[in-house]
Parts: C-alpha cells; structure tokens; sequence
C-alpha cells in the first residue's frame, strides 16, 4: 500500500473532525448567547431598577414628611394670628 493512500483517509478524518468541532463551538456560542440575553438578565435588570426607584421613593417620602411638619406650623402660626415679625420680637 501506498503512504499517499494511508494519508488520504487520515486527511478526511482531520477536516471531519475540524468541521465538528467548528459546528459543536457553533453551537454553543449561540447557546450562551441565547440563555445570556434571555429572560433572566431582563428579570435581573428590572429588579435593579426597581429597588433604585423604591431608594427614590423613601427617599422623597422624607422630604414629603418634612415639607408636611412645616406646613403643620406654618398652619399653627397663621390660626394664631401671629405674623414672623412679630415671633421674633417675642424671643
């Protein structure tokens, strides 16, 4: 037998194997892709969004609580009769 006869069924075998393993990397790259992109990362960034609005929220839920103490005695002063010039001639 001839070595070039021996070659040509190892050099089959070597593309074979080249195109399998081109189409296996294939696929898994759009595997990974796919689960990368899918559901899960979207789930994960609307829960970071929600969790920064809700830290917003209680945020300005302070300021709300706040704004209402001051308007409570700013309510207080005006039922009094009192205008601030003459607060301050009183303390």
């Amino acid at each position: 037998m001839e070595p070039v006869m021996v070659l040509v069924p190892l050099a089959g075998m070597a593309t074979g194997l080249i195109i399998i393993t081109g189409f296996f990397k294939t696929v898994r790259h759009f595997i990974d892709r796919k689960m990368a992109s899918g559901t899960d990362h979207e789930l994960h960034a609307e829960i970071l969004d929600l969790h920064a609005r809700i830290e917003a929220l209680e945020r300005d839920q302070g300021r709300v609580e706040e704004l209402e103490d001051r308007l409570d005695f700013a309510e207080r002063l005006l039922a009094d009769g009192k205008r601030p010039d003459q607060l301050r001639a009183e303390s």
